[in-house]
């Protein structure tokens, strides 16, 4: 059976193909008023949260809750300025989060590892749940696999 870490080290592969894209197809619109750079601000920022999330298991032993709503008002409020990265930064944020989130989900101790699994907080431990949709998006907008 293929664990969370080997998903997560194909997802981190699947993600560094996002540098061969041209500035032309980080421009392009994926829907709903985004841009492929709106997407990759958008995937750094919720790699950089799951950071925080587990700062907060750690420190207090409960998981920090996010209600769909939350995910809703977050990508409202954060779409202006995921958009106005530079493409090329865009890239780059959303590279070094996915790393840094792979990195900390690899350091969790087992048990954390369980709680989470038990909770069914699976996209706490597999960023392919987040990635590969935007990735897929990605894809369709820009006309081609990366």
């Amino acid at each position: 059976m293929i664990d969370h870490g080997e998903r997560n080290h194909a997802g981190l592969e699947r993600l560094r193909r996002l540098t061969s894209l041209t500035d032309a197809e980080l421009a392009k619109d994926t829907g709903n008023g985004w841009t492929v750079t709106t997407v990759l601000g958008h995937m750094a920022f919720f790699d950089r949260m799951l950071l925080l999330r587990w700062d907060t298991y750690e420190k207090d032993g409960v998981f920090a809750e996010l209600t769909p709503n939350h995910f809703d008002l977050i990508n409202h409020a954060g779409a202006g300025d995921w958009s106005a990265l530079s493409p090329r930064a865009a890239v780059v944020r959303c590279l070094e989060a996915a790393e840094a989130a792979v990195a900390r989900i690899e350091a969790l101790p087992e048990k954390a590892v369980a709680v989470a699994r038990e909770t069914n907080r699976v996209a706490l431990l597999e960023r392919p749940v987040h990635w590969y949709p935007h990735l897929d998006q990605i894809e369709g907008a820009i006309g081609r696999e990366i």
